[in-house]
């Protein structure tokens, strides 16, 4: 979990953090922040190097949160069960929940930060430690999973971690169509991709 320990610093993070649930990026000001949070530009500038610094370190905030909630949720779908069948069944829930077309914001905020990691390389080396955690702890489970014999050993298990987080998001390339896929069709795809080439169900 990324957290700051500095009073100052976590409340001017805080602040930008719920300013971007409501404003982009290119609307919030170090002005308006100043004013939301109470801080001087004096102290806002000792521990960020500028404005897109601050609005970086809130961004990969949110991001990490979604990282800790992701291992959690993902956690319970591969290690409640006690049979293939069970963790069939929470990771077509888990499906369900995550290609929700509501989930289109999310899946939105994610390929945002993506993107701008690949323009700011101070960004990218923050990121990836958080795309590392992620990716690490997922390959974990599945890895668990495997041992356990509930899913096909025959699958390298960071393989399948990945192909976790790229099927959550993938979706993204589909949120803005004007004739989007039938949402029943493309979680039968991804449901049916899992049981045939990941799950050890025959």
């Amino acid at each position: 979990m990324l957290r700051d320990h500095h009073p100052t610093k976590t409340k001017l993070i805080d602040t930008t953090t719920a300013l971007l649930k409501t404003f982009s990026r290119e609307e919030i000001s170090s002005e308006i922040i100043l004013k939301e949070s109470g801080i001087s530009k004096g102290s806002m500038y000792h521990h960020f190097e500028d404005l897109d610094h601050l609005i970086e370190h809130a961004m990969l905030r949110r991001y990490s949160d979604w990282v800790d909630s992701s291992i959690v949720g993902i956690a319970q779908v591969l290690t409640t069960g006690n049979s293939a069948e069970d963790i069939y069944e929470a990771a077509v829930q888990m499906t369900t929940r995550t290609q929700d077309p509501a989930m289109k914001t999310e899946r939105m905020y994610r390929a945002e930060i993506l993107g701008m990691a690949s323009h700011s390389p101070r960004f990218a080396k923050q990121l990836s430690n958080e795309q590392q955690r992620l990716t690490d702890s997922l390959t974990d489970l599945v890895r668990e999973v495997q041992e356990r014999g509930f899913f096909n050993k025959e699958q390298d298990p960071r393989a399948i971690a990945v192909f976790i987080q790229a099927y959550t998001l993938g979706k993204v390339v589909d949120d803005f169509s004007d004739n989007p896929v039938n949402p029943e069709s493309w979680n039968l795809l991804v449901n049916t991709t899992i049981k045939r080439v990941f799950s050890s169900l025959k």
